[in-house]
């Protein structure tokens, strides 16, 4: 199946195999993915990218809630990259699919399969605008 994460309601306009997966939570019933995501033109909290870096990227929260199953294989091969500036990543999500109640994530650190509610993605804090930067 491809990946058809963009009609999810809130993920217009983001690039999740161009994002950095930063930590992957499981509580009971709830999956978060925690990112540095990276936000396409179009999005709505999109900005000019900040000095050193290439394009606008922001930290947030993937949620799926309410879930009913989860299986995670693979993840006895996660090993985190460290950045030049010390900061670890698990990669990127490889692919996101869904249909009905039914959702596949794929990435370096493993294959997740759940049953759960639509998931939800939320920006951290909006960055306050630069009246000197172009709209």
């Amino acid at each position: 199946m491809k990946d058809n994460y963009p009609s999810f309601p809130g993920f217009e306009n983001v690039s999740l195999e161009d994002s950095y997966v930063l930590d992957i939570v499981v509580h009971p019933a709830v999956l978060i993915l925690k990112l540095d995501v990276l936000l396409l033109s179009g999005h709505p909290e999109h900005r000019f990218p900040a000095p050193g870096e290439r394009a606008c990227f922001r930290q947030a929260t993937v949620v799926f809630s309410s879930i009913r199953e989860l299986h995670w294989t693979g993840q006895s091969v996660t090993t985190p990259a460290i950045d030049a500036s010390g900061t670890a990543d698990y990669g990127s999500v490889d692919s996101l699919t869904g249909a009905d109640d039914s959702y596949k994530i794929l990435g370096d650190w493993g294959e997740i399969n759940l049953q759960s509610n639509t998931p939800s993605l939320s920006i951290d804090p909006p960055l306050p605008l630069d009246p000197n930067e172009p709209p």
